[in-house]
């Protein structure tokens, strides 16, 4: 009896064992993710932190690492490695969340080739801790220059926690050639916060909604905010630090956008210190909705005249403060319709109407020839 019990206890302990092993870690920091270099996939490794580091110590030019559907709660680190071009992104149909930071160090090389591009991400920061959901940042023992360059982040959702959580973070050392894209904030800081940029800094088809802040920017580069929607408390675009001169290097060209914001202090376009003094505003709408709120807005008076500002079919509700309006050409065709043209407002309903009415006239225009030419063709081939 005593013999029976013992086996129908470890016929138990045994199946127990079994299942548990079967069924997937859920404590796990990081699901597992593969690795396919110039094409080749050379296996998977149990975390995107190994696949990262893989990338390393593998030779290839191309490298493709996929997520496995789950939750990545440990911080990531990626270190751009000279002419490894890189792709992080999720496996075919899963949804990957993660909660901790990913830091990218540029290896001091703002002027290499190599790209980076992270997509199709959930970055749930609601918690509010940490504020970075992704940090162009040195990782130790690093030291030095972190100088990411061509970064791409694109079709990534970003939720976090009012004027706590930033979706891009940058130090102040300097970055080159980065794109968001296809991108959506929620509960933000802001969407992104680009120092010392040299290149471009490409924003286009991003929405942002109760954030305090949409894109901060300045260093010589051009900032370049297209189809893009922001809905914001403060500023909605801000070029330039708080100090400095104003610069003749680089751009703000905002274009076929949505820009909104509700403050009686600050502008929907901010202009400090260094800014560049080349703005160009085309086919958008900017609104203050707050009473006596800016649209554009100067707050260093020593370049209130040095500025040169386009304004193009836009349509402005609101002042534009501390700016020598000789330094203004407003553009405004009458028989031209102000505003965006085609703006994704969160679900790409104008932008679909717009291509199906032109796929229509296409298909138009295809049987016209064929009614036209069918003759033709027939004696050809007879």
């Amino acid at each position: 009896m005593r013999i029976r019990n013992i086996l129908v206890i470890i016929l138990v302990v045994g199946l127990g064992l079994l299942i548990s092993a079967a069924l997937p870690d859920t404590s796990a920091a990081s699901p597992p993710a593969t690795l396919t270099i110039d094409g080749v996939p050379v296996g998977s490794f149990p975390s995107v932190q190994a696949a990262v580091d893989a990338v390393t110590a593998n030779p290839g030019t191309n490298f493709i690492i996929e997520v496995a559907a789950g939750t990545v709660s440990d911080p990531l680190n990626i270190t751009q490695q000279p002419n490894k071009n890189v792709v992080l992104r999720p496996q075919s149909g899963a949804t990957v969340t993660f909660t901790n930071t990913i830091t990218i160090d540029g290896n001091g090389n703002l002027n290499n080739p190599e790209t980076l591009l992270i997509e199709g991400f959930i970055f749930d920061f609601t918690a509010g801790t940490p504020e970075n959901c992704i940090d162009f940042n040195l990782i130790p023992p690093h030291i030095g220059f972190s100088y990411p360059h061509n970064v791409t982040i694109n079709g990534c959702t970003f939720r976090g926690v009012y004027d706590t959580v930033v979706a891009v973070q940058s130090v102040p050392g300097g970055s080159r050639n980065i794109a968001i894209m296809n991108c959506t904030a929620t509960d933000m800081h802001s969407l992104a916060q680009l120092k010392a940029v040299s290149g471009y800094a490409f924003i286009q088809n991003c929405t942002v909604t109760n954030a305090s802040g949409g894109v901060n920017f300045y260093g010589p580069g051009n900032l370049i905010v297209d189809s893009c929607n922001f809905e914001v408390t403060d500023y909605a675009v801000r070029s330039g630090q708080s100090a400095g001169a104003i610069q003749t290097v680089g751009s703000v060209d905002i274009n076929n956008s949505i820009l909104k914001n509700n403050s009686a202090s600050v502008g929907t376009v901010v202009l400090r210190g260094d800014s560049t003094n080349n703005i160009n505003v085309i086919h958008t709408n900017l609104e203050n909705a707050a009473a006596g709120g800016s649209v554009i807005q100067n707050i260093n008076a020593a370049s209130a005249s040095l500025y040169d500002i386009d304004i193009v079919e836009t349509n402005l509700t609101g002042q534009i403060t501390g700016v020598d309006p000789s330094t203004i050409t407003i553009i405004d065709d009458p028989n031209v319709e102000n505003g965006p043209i085609c703006v994704n407002n969160g679900n790409g309903s104008n932008c679909q109407i717009l291509w199906f009415i032109l796929a229509l006239i296409g298909i138009i225009a295809l049987f016209v020839l064929i009614i036209i030419f069918r003759r033709r063709w027939w004696v050809i081939f007879l």
